[in-house]
């Protein structure tokens, strides 16, 4: 079984007005993993796909004012492990931001554009 994994973000999800370029790019890389995993599945399924969606990261990328869950480097890369083993197609981490996913996605325009 061949795996592969991309790390995509839960930014990728909806339009970002603080970075519209980062969030444009990393919604084409989840809706092009999206695909392959599907190509893959009506191959035979001998590749698994790993669409990974971090919130923030301990990183130097992640720096700044009134950041919020910003999340050790082990505890991520503990997260992707045990999802990349268990052959998940898609994993936020941390879980918390799953849910964050899931009604950002889901929040009519009029109220996101509030936010």
């Amino acid at each position: 079984m061949n795996k592969k994994s991309i790390i995509t973000t839960a930014g990728g999800l909806r339009g970002e007005p603080m970075a519209p370029a980062y969030s444009a790019t990393k919604a084409y890389q989840i809706n092009y993993m999206e695909a392959l995993r599907k190509k893959a599945f009506k191959a035979g399924g001998k590749i698994i796909v790993t669409d990974v969606r971090p919130g923030l990261v301990d990183t130097a990328m992640a720096k700044g004012e009134g950041l919020f869950w910003v999340m050790p480097v082990e505890k991520v890369v503990r997260q992707i492990c045990n999802a990349i083993r268990r052959k998940k197609s898609k994993v936020y981490v941390t879980k918390r931001w799953h849910v964050l996913a899931v009604i950002n996605r889901n929040l009519p325009f009029f109220l996101y554009r509030l936010l």
